[in-house]
Formats: C-alpha cells, sequence, structure tokens
C-alpha cells in the first residue's frame, strides 16, 4: 500500500480487532474495548492477594536482585498476615483485617513502614488494571495511619500519674546502670530540650560557657537563632559523663562513643529503656510522651522559620554571630574536660 511494505502480522491485531467489533455488533455483545475491559478486570479480581504478592517479589527479584530485601518481606508476610488473607481475592479481601495485620502493636514501627509500602504497592498495582481497586488501597493507607497514630497518641490518664518522685528514682536507676553511654544518654534526653538524635550525637565541642547548641550538622544555621542554657541537671548529667570519661581513658569528640569504635557515637536506646521504663511500670508509654511530661521539646523548624523569614533584614550581623559561634566551637579542645572551662562570654553571643 503505497509502497508501504509490512508483513501480515503487524496487521493481525487490528484485523482481530476489526472482526471482534462486527460479530460482537452482529450479536448485541459488549464492543471490543469493553470486553477488554471487563476481562482485564474478572482476571484481576479474582486473583489471590498471596499470588499478586509472589508476583511482585517475582519483579523485584528479576528488576533488583535485593535478595535481603526480598527475605525480609517474606519473612514479615510470613508472620504478620493471615493465610487466609492471603488466600482472599481482590473482590473479598476484608481491607481492615488486613490493614490492621500491617500495622498492629505487635509489629515495630519501621516493620510497619516496610510492610505498608509493600503492600500499599502491590494494591497500587491492581488498581492500575481495574481502576475501582483504588477505594481499597485508600482505606488500606487510612486505617494503617489510624493504627500508627494510635500507637503514638498521648496515653492519657495513665501518663499523667507518673510524679516527679516517679522520675527522680528513674534517674537514680538510670546513675546505676553499668552501660553507661545509653542510660546516660536517656537521662540527658530528659534533662534537656534537644531531639534524641542530636542527644546521641552530641559532641563536647557543641557545649560553651554551659550553652548547648544541640542541633544536628545539617542545621546548624540554627546555631545563632537557638540555644539551651543548661541547667543545674543537665549540667550534673554532663559532670557524670566527664567522670566516666576520664575513669576509662576515653579520647572522643563525642559525649557517647561506641563501644566498638570510639570515633562514631552510640546509634540508639531503645533496648535500655525498654528495660528501665519496665522496672517503672512505663513498659506501655511512649518515651516521646514520657519525657515531655518532664520537660517540653525544643522546636528546631519553628527556629528555622524564623532564620528563613527575618534574619535577612540583619544578614550582616547574623552571618558575624553564627561566625563568631562556629570560632568558638572550633576553639574548644576535643578533650572531653574542656566543655566547663569558664569563658568571659561576648554580650552579642549570647543576648
Amino acid at each position: 500500500m503505497n509502497g508501504w511494505e509490512k508483513p501480515l502480522g503487524y496487521f493481525l491485531e487490528h484485523a482481530r480487532r476489526w472482526a471482534w467489533q462486527r460479530v460482537s455488533e452482529h450479536f448485541g455483545q459488549h464492543d471490543y474495548e469493553q470486553h477488554k475491559r471487563l476481562r482485564r478486570k474478572n482476571r484481576i479480581l479474582a486473583s489471590t492477594l498471596g499470588g499478586a504478592i509472589n508476583r511482585k517479589l517475582i519483579k523485584i527479584r528479576r528488576q533488583s536482585g535485593n535478595h535481603i530485601y526480598i527475605d525480609n518481606i517474606q519473612n514479615l508476610i510470613g508472620k504478620y498476615i493471615p493465610d487466609q488473607v492471603m488466600r482472599s481475592t481482590f473482590r473479598d479481601v476484608d481491607i481492615r483485617v488486613l490493614a490492621d495485620a500491617v500495622s498492629g502493636r505487635d509489629i515495630s514501627y519501621g516493620n510497619v513502614k516496610i510492610l505498608r509500602a509493600f503492600v500499599s504497592g502491590v494494591l497500587r498495582e491492581a488498581s492500575s488494571i481495574f481502576g475501582p481497586l483504588g477505594h481499597k488501597l485508600d482505606s488500606f493507607q487510612r486505617r494503617c495511619a489510624r493504627n500508627l497514630d494510635a500507637r503514638t497518641a498521648p496515653p492519657y490518664p495513665q501518663i499523667l500519674n507518673i510524679s516527679p518522685a516517679d522520675y527522680q528514682r528513674f534517674f537514680e536507676i538510670l546513675a546505676q546502670d553499668s552501660n553507661w553511654r545509653q542510660s546516660l544518654a536517656i537521662h540527658l534526653y530528659f534533662a534537656t530540650g534537644a531531639r534524641l538524635q542530636s542527644v546521641l550525637r552530641a559532641r563536647w565541642s557543641d557545649f560553651i560557657d554551659g550553652i548547648w547548641y544541640p542541633f544536628l550538622p545539617e542545621e546548624r544555621k540554627l546555631w545563632f537563632e537557638s540555644k539551651e542554657r543548661l541547667d543545674n541537671q543537665a549540667l550534673a548529667v554532663l559532670s557524670d559523663i566527664q567522670r566516666r570519661h576520664r575513669v576509662e581513658g576515653l579520647s572522643s569528640i563525642y559525649l557517647f562513643p561506641s563501644l566498638i569504635d570510639v570515633s562514631r557515637p552510640i546509634r540508639t536506646i531503645q533496648r535500655h529503656w525498654a528495660r528501665h521504663s519496665g522496672t517503672m511500670g512505663w513498659r506501655d508509654l511512649p518515651m516521646s510522651h514520657v519525657v515531655l511530661r518532664h520537660r517540653e521539646r525544643s522546636n528546631p523548624s519553628y527556629y528555622l522559620f524564623f532564620h528563613r523569614c527575618y534574619l535577612q533584614f540583619d544578614r550582616d550581623e547574623g552571618e558575624i554571630a553564627v561566625s563568631k559561634i562556629a570560632n568558638r566551637r572550633n576553639f574548644h579542645s576535643i578533650n572531653s574536660n574542656d566543655y566547663m572551662v569558664e569563658h568571659k562570654p561576648s554580650e552579642n553571643l549570647i543576648a
């Protein structure tokens, strides 16, 4: 046709579609496109959730070869998703049961994130074939989010029963723990307004004249905008940490160096929190809320907003102040004995 040479197979699909359309019109049936949609719909609705999960795992293995991730997913699915749910078809699957299985209280938050993302991907692929399944995906995500919110909601009224005497007894238990890195990190977290990750990564050079600039490296622009003057409780914790460094002969830039490598900080205190909170009868209370009962947290996001909005009107002075703070931080040695050295503070620096 017009010198355009194509093999007969090139036109086969078009010919089949034309033939199906003519036959369907003759018998008053659905047209070709409707037939394809119905076939896709019936195929996906008759598929089981377990079958769809296996197909997705095979696809991931073929594309990325990430066997560690695949093994982790298989273990989590086998442990938490009931067989009855796995055998359910997309037509009959109970989204509430599936979401509760994926985001139950007996699953760690990290594993919930992994499972929720994977199952959401399976439902998303199914809804791309049959659009109305999208409402099941939405229901699944809302139910998981509700379960996680319920897990982290303030556990009132139990948390209101914690008295100052309870906190004092808790701090005494922490002071007697031989694993002083984790226990004193918990105590410092309670004694200051810093975030937990800032506490775990705290360096001796972060403390200047009894003031702590408790920000992560990517937040150093906040040094000028916010700082925390340490009270007697926090200073006492620092003195105890300093004493532990002296006893063990540690030479680390971090307050809580790793046992394996002193050039790195510890990463977590969850195991120690679980043990000590169980001793206090707080096992079901999240640390983030128990600490708020004792002391408010600082809000770096507010100071970042303030910095972006208002520092531009006084940029030169602000940059000079940040430079002064950085110089004061660099002036201090990495020796932990230097953090309580008395200096005459600059009025502009601490104003």
